[in-house]
């Protein structure tokens, strides 16, 4: 058999099978019942047809209200939209499952899947962070509901992920202040940073950025008292850092500014 009359013959085949599939799908739509659709979309979810699956629970969501396998559907309905990381969408769903069902046997499970959802919804860190808090909010809750469950590690790892995540925001925006040389703000997001974050592998560098950008204040600062009082922060400020990295990379760096500090306050003094 010639190659171009095999290749017809697989586009034939193919095309008949989707034919053939699409037609048994409408049929589907148009004949069966509420419950018959139900179990075909099991059927298609176990399959991996998440597609049809969804179709038919979406239909039939809404008609099998205040009936039994208005639970089901619901449920299938929320991994559905997860199976296909429609985040936004299974968050929705497995939020009203809970809310709906609170004594179903499946409310543990759909209150870890939220959390789940809207953590894997988090945008990265620059972006804004109202799902990023949403979920750790909702993990609060699971965790005081089922302080023993079975999800327990996983929320550990979701917890640890997001807190880097907004930790890193954090420190980003406190060191925006000081690349634009807005120094006196600089100062004060840093001092945040650091109080809300103590021991980080960001720590460090906020130490040094503040002292730097107290150091630069008092520079641009107009000679008097103010700024006297701002370098001797500044002296404050590098003590702190030193004392907390003795062998920091920016040891040199924050030597040659504490001395710079030194001379401009034997300056000050002798002019008084």
């Amino acid at each position: 058999m010639p190659f171009k009359n095999i290749k017809f013959l697989i586009l034939f085949v193919i095309g008949a099978f989707f034919g053939v599939s699409c037609g048994d799908f409408a049929k589907i739509q148009k004949t069966y019942t509420p419950e018959e659709k139900m179990v075909k979309a099991v059927e298609y979810y176990n399959n991996g047809d998440n597609y049809k699956a969804g179709v038919l629970l979406e239909e039939i969501l809404p008609i099998l209200k205040g009936k039994a396998e208005a639970e089901d559907a619901l449920y299938y309905l929320a991994n559905n939209y997860f199976k296909q990381e429609q985040y936004m969408m299974s968050a929705y769903y497995f939020k009203d499952f809970y809310l709906t069902y609170p004594r179903s046997k499946r409310v543990e499970e759909s209150m870890f899947m939220y959390v789940k959802s809207l953590y894997l919804d988090s945008p990265v860190y620059n972006l804004d962070q109202t799902n990023t808090y949403d979920c750790m909010k909702a993990m609060s809750n699971f965790l005081v509901r089922y302080p023993k469950t079975e999800y327990a590690e996983q929320c550990n790892t979701i917890a640890d992920e997001l807190n880097k995540k907004l930790m890193r925001k954090s420190f980003e925006h406190s060191t925006m202040y000081h690349k634009v040389g807005n120094f006196k703000s600089a100062v004060v997001a840093l001092s945040n940073f650091i109080k809300e974050y103590p021991t980080t592998q960001y720590t460090e560098e906020a130490q040094y950025l503040r002292f730097y950008s107290q150091y630069k204040l008092a520079k641009n600062s107009i000679e008097g008292k103010i700024q006297e009082d701002r370098y001797y922060l500044a002296i404050e400020f590098y003590h702190t850092f030193v004392d907390k990295y003795p062998d920091s990379k920016y040891k040199k760096s924050s030597e040659a500014y504490y001395d710079n500090i030194m001379e401009s306050l034997e300056e000050i003094k002798s002019k008084k």
